[in-house]
This record gives structure tokens, C-alpha cells and sequence, in this order.
């Protein structure tokens, strides 16, 4: 059990654009991480969390309980902007996630809004994940590498992926051969793991970036957006002296990325979290 008194609230954590396959039936939230399905309840101000199969401590693994938080908003507020927002959202976690999961969720979030993600995964986990009975509801896990390498594209466009389909299978084939080894990743600087990712199609700056923070422990990347370059181009101006818009190119993403960076130091992945949770939740976007 978790007090939510300790600064910590996994449910605006995983509405925060992080994570995708979680959906809401009565006082319980599920969620799916990999093989398992998560299961958390709020009762009496404290967090019950369940795993099905079971998964030793999963609250402790997805939600980063182990990070020292108080160090890392400490260390990012530094800047103003920042201190506001960690003031302001105490709960907003960064989410730990299954490294495969979080980068074909990323390679689907390309061009389009939450909802549409969602709609690609779940129809995903359907048709090549395994069948999970939690509460009298069945779930689907999501599908291994094995399973989506051996997708026909057909398959794959029956889930509503479109164009978005070979840039999976380009992944899927990186995964199962063994050029994309995410123990390897994990154990490099973020300039060479991030290299390594750029070279599979379909894969660019930003989604690289997203798996180098989530789910890669590179607490260091910047993913950059619409909704970051517009906090950087309000908020940041000093970052890049050339006028940028909302549409970046590579180039500039680079020069934005490594000043931004340089800037937060090594906890910059956890100010990109705070900034862009309040420029959606400002806009007034749902999750």
C-alpha cells in the first residue's frame, strides 16, 4: 500500500501522456504493461496496486518510487518556470515502462492525438495479445515482438495503423534480429543509444527520445513536440536566437535538445514531464 500523502498520484501520472493502455471500470484503474495486467485502487487515502500474472513490487517499478524525487525537483527547479509546475503538480510522476511496449506505442503516437493511440494499441493488444481475466473483465497483453515480426501488413492495417505500419514493421524486424538490443541501450550514453534508435526507419528525434526517457533510464532526454516547442518558444527563448515555430526541424531539434538539456542537466526528462502535463492541461486538452 502507498500513502497519497507521500507526493505521488499514479492516476494523474498516467493520464499525463506517458502511457496509453489504461482505462477506468468503477474505483479501479488497468493497466497494461507487457505480459501483466495492473490493477490500482484508491480506498481511504491510500493506493492498493495488483498484478495478474503477479509482478514483485510493480508499483515500485513503473512509478519510479525508487528515484529520489526530492533531489530531482530540487535539481530542475532551478528554473522558474519549473518550480511553479513541480509546486503546482506534486503527484506527476515519470512512468517506467516495458521498453518494446514503449517504443511501438510511440512509433503509433506519431501525427495524431490521444485518443487515436489509444484506439491503434488497444486494437493491437486484441488481435495478437494473450487474453487476461481480472474482476470478470478480460484484458488483452501486449503482443511480443514475435507475434507483430510475424503480422502481415494486412493484419497490421486492420488495427488502424496506416501508413504507421512500416515503420512497426521495421522496428518489429530491428527488435527479433538483434539490432536493436535494449539491454545494450539501457547500459549506453544517451548520444550512442539515441544514435542506435535514429538508424530503424520510423524512427525519429522525438520518438527517441521518448524511449530513451521512459523506458531506457535516460532521465536525461528532452522529447520535443508541439507542446514543448511551444513552452521553449514562450518560456525559453534564449535556448536557440534564431526564431523557431511550432513545426522544428531536425537540425533545429537537435540544437534545442542539447541547450535544453545542458540547462536542466541530468533530470531534464522530469521538467519536460512538468512542462508539458500544464501545456495540454492549460490548453484545456483531455487525456
Amino acid at each position: 500500500m502507498q500513502s497519497l500523502s507521500q507526493g505521488f498520484d499514479p492516476v494523474l501520472s498516467i493520464n499525463s501522456g506517458q502511457v496509453f493502455l489504461w482505462e477506468k471500470h468503477d474505483d479501479s484503474w488497468y493497466g497494461i504493461y507487457s505480459k501483466h495486467v495492473i490493477r490500482l485502487t484508491k480506498a481511504g487515502g491510500r493506493l492498493e496496486f495488483s498484478s495478474f500474472p503477479e509482478l514483485e513490487s510493480c508499483e515500485q517499478k513503473m512509478f519510479r518510487l525508487d528515484d529520489d524525487i526530492g533531489r530531482i525537483r530540487t535539481e530542475i527547479s532551478h528554473d522558474p518556470f519549473v518550480y511553479k509546475l513541480v509546486k503546482a503538480y506534486p503527484g506527476l510522476r515519470l512512468i517506467r515502462q516495458e521498453p518494446h511496449q514503449c517504443l511501438f506505442s510511440f512509433v503509433c503516437a506519431s501525427n495524431t492525438n490521444i485518443p487515436m493511440i489509444r484506439r491503434m494499441l488497444y486494437n493491437l493488444t486484441k488481435k495478437f495479445g494473450a487474453p487476461v481475466q481480472v474482476d470478470g473483465k478480460e484484458f488483452f497483453t501486449f503482443p511480443s515482438v514475435v507475434d507483430i515480426n510475424r503480422a502481415t501488413v494486412d493484419e497490421l492495417c486492420a488495427c488502424g495503423l496506416g501508413y504507421r505500419v512500416k515503420a512497426i514493421k521495421a522496428v518489429a524486424e530491428s527488435i527479433a534480429s538483434g539490432k536493436l538490443d535494449f539491454g545494450a541501450l539501457k547500459n549506453a550514453s544517451y548520444e550512442d543509444a539515441k544514435k542506435e534508435l535514429l538508424q530503424v526507419y520510423g524512427i525519429g528525434n522525438k520518438i527517441a527520445d521518448c524511449v530513451l526517457l521512459f523506458s531506457l533510464e535516460k532521465l536525461d532526454a528532452f522529447p520535443i513536440d508541439v507542446w514543448i516547442a511551444r513552452a521553449l518558444a514562450s518560456h525559453y527563448k534564449w535556448l536557440y536566437k534564431k526564431q523557431f515555430g511550432e513545426k522544428i526541424t531536425s537540425h533545429q531539434y537537435e540544437l534545442l535538445s542539447g541547450s535544453i538539456r545542458e540547462y536542466f542537466g541530468r533530470y531534464a526528462g522530469y521538467a519536460q514531464q512538468y512542462i508539458y502535463y500544464h501545456m495540454r492541461q492549460n490548453a484545456g486538452k483531455k487525456w
